[in-house]
């Protein structure tokens, strides 16, 4: 499989993961395109690609996380949301929203990885701060 498109996107990118909004606060996100084909010779010596489908890959890590959504900076799903996400056997829709003109994209996926560093405990407020990466890749 090759990359054949990066993008990195901003905190304007709005996400859903099995429709609920995960927090902007300190999100970045990288989109991929994985392309897979392959190339074949033809008699007369041209080499043409054949490409059977086009994957989308999504990578979404944030920086000190709290764990519940009551301590996030827009009140959206937290850490333990995409904890509870990591632990699906399943596949997972992950909605996207690119373009503030344009509407949201609906991909069937399932979570290719999922880490997490505990960051500190805020103990007289009872919160939990990480950080985060997971990593989505469409079926």
């Amino acid at each position: 499989m090759a990359v054949i498109e990066n993008q990195q996107s901003g905190l304007s990118t709005l996400i859903k993961i099995n429709g609920e909004r995960i927090t902007e606060g300190s999100r970045s996100t990288q989109i991929e395109t994985l392309q897979s084909g392959s190339d074949v010779e033809l008699a007369r010596g041209v080499v043409k690609r054949y490409v059977k489908k086009n994957k989308k890959k999504f990578s979404i890590s944030f920086t000190y996380l709290p764990n519940t959504h009551e301590k996030t900076v827009d009140g959206c799903k937290g850490r333990d949301y995409l904890s509870s996400i990591s632990q699906t056997r399943g596949t997972v829709t992950v909605t996207i929203k690119l373009d503030p003109l344009s509407g949201y994209e609906d991909y069937t996926c399932y979570v290719n990885s999922y880490t997490e560093k505990l960051i500190r405990r805020d103990i007289p407020e009872a919160c939990n701060y990480y950080d985060v990466s997971i990593e989505f890749e469409e079926q």
